[in-house]
Parts: C-alpha cells; sequence; structure tokens
C-alpha cells in the first residue's frame, strides 16, 4: 500500500488508452458505491486507471480561469464548463477503489481530493524539463462543484488534458486547458456497510494533464467566483510524495 503514494509510472497514458478502448464504462447518477461496483477496481500501487476520460471539450485558452466559477447548471441540470477549463462531471467519472487509508497522502481543498499526490516537501522549487503526460485521481464531494487552476508560479506550463490520443501522437503544451470544471454525481443517500476503498460520497476521476515542469506543482481550488482560491500543492515529477 506504501507504493500507492509513489508517483505515476512512465507508460501511464498509454495504459489509460488501452482501457479506453476496451473498458465497459456505465454511466449513472446512483450512489458511488454502486458506480464503483460497476466499475474496475484500481490497483493503488500500479495506478492503474478504473475507467474512461470523458471526451469533454476545454473552453477557448484565452479565457482567464483565474476568477473563473464553478459549473452553472443548465435548465436540463447538464454542467458546463468554467471559461477556460476542461470539464468533468458524473458521466465522465471512472469510478474504482483506493487503499482504506487513502486520506493520509492526499490533499484535501474544500470538496476537493488529490489523491495519493501529498507531497513530502512542498517547498521544492520549480525547474525546467522534458515534457511529459500522465495522469492522477482526482475526486470531489457528491452534488458539489469546483474549478481548479494552475498556479501562477506554473507560467502555464502545467495544463489538463480534455483527452487523450488515441493516435499515438506525441502530447504538445498547446493541448487542453489550465484549468479544470468538477461537478460530482447528484447527492444521494449515503448508504450503509460501504467499504472506505470506495471512498463513499466522492465522484472520482483519473485526469490526464501536461507539463514540461519538475518539481512540487502549485494548483488553487475555488469553489464560487466570489469564493477565495484555495491553494494546494501536490507532487509531481521530481517532487517526492509522502508514503
Amino acid at each position: 500500500m506504501a507504493a500507492a503514494a509513489e508517483p505515476p509510472p512512465a507508460g501511464l497514458i498509454d495504459g489509460i488508452r488501452r482501457r479506453h478502448r476496451r473498458h465497459l464504462w456505465r454511466v449513472g447518477a446512483a450512489s458511488l458505491a454502486a458506480v464503483a461496483v460497476a466499475g474496475i477496481a484500481v490497483p493503488v500501487g500500479a495506478r492503474e486507471v478504473s475507467g474512461r476520460p470523458g471526451p469533454a471539450a476545454a473552453s477557448p485558452a484565452a479565457a482567464s480561469p483565474a476568477a473563473a466559477s464553478p459549473a452553472a447548471a443548465s435548465p436540463a441540470g447538464t454542467p458546463t464548463a468554467a471559461p477556460g477549463t476542461v470539464l468533468r462531471d458524473c458521466q465522465t467519472s471512472s469510478g474504482g477503489t483506493v487503499s482504506s487509508n487513502w486520506q493520509e497522502s492526499s490533499v484535501h481543498a474544500g470538496p476537493v481530493w488529490f489523491i495519493f499526490v501529498r507531497p513530502k516537501n512542498a517547498s521544492e522549487r520549480l525547474a525546467s524539463g522534458k515534457l511529459t503526460a500522465s495522469a492522477m485521481v482526482i475526486a470531489i464531494a457528491n452534488g458539489k462543484t469546483a474549478v481548479v487552476t494552475a498556479g501562477q508560479a506554473t507560467a502555464g506550463r502545467y495544463r489538463f488534458l480534455a483527452t487523450f490520443n488515441n493516435d499515438g501522437h506525441p502530447y504538445t503544451m498547446t493541448e487542453g486547458a489550465p484549468g479544470l470544471t468538477l461537478a460530482g454525481c447528484p447527492a444521494g443517500p449515503a448508504g450503509t456497510n460501504i467499504p472506505a476503498s470506495f471512498a463513499p460520497g466522492l465522484t472520482m476521476f483519473w485526469e490526464g494533464y501536461v507539463t514540461d515542469l519538475r518539481g512540487c506543482i502549485p494548483l488553487e481550488v475555488r469553489t464560487s467566483a466570489a469564493s477565495k482560491p484555495i491553494p494546494v500543492t501536490i507532487s509531481g515529477a521530481g517532487c517526492d510524495s509522502s508514503a
């Protein structure tokens, strides 16, 4: 279980693509327990993907998500992405399981959890490196919305992927968006006897990202346009995560 807190291995994105093509994905607004049962369990040590990333589109890159509000419900109740962000909602959730002590190695910001990416030393400085693409597990409380943005220190060099390149083409820094809109599944009865490994009450996502930065990555979480951003730091390449 200690391996669950290690950085994602090389080739994770290729694994995501393979599972994308063959995974039977079920959409539902039922409780997280039902979603988790329908998905493939996440091997926490191997950091493999349990569900497929959704084909959400990013808003125009010119729009700044710095003060963007979380997704607003349309008349039909469908979440929409804040300007300059990629949308992840209940229909693109992944489900899966985690170790029962996942919170100890995760970063918490309001309704959002960044799972298995708590850094040992969040003060490590950012440095330039080779462009890489990988993925991490992000979760949000059911019934909640939030916007996650890359911190100013990243200078636009950390972007959330809207889709995965199934054609095998290399990723570039122009893909995705600097922000991420998270919209949890509708809140419902909590249920009983749900194992902690299913993270009850949370909607989970495997979210891809691309960056040429090494070190601990600063992010910000907003729950509304008027709310003060919650700063967080997560582990990236060259930033050790806690065991």
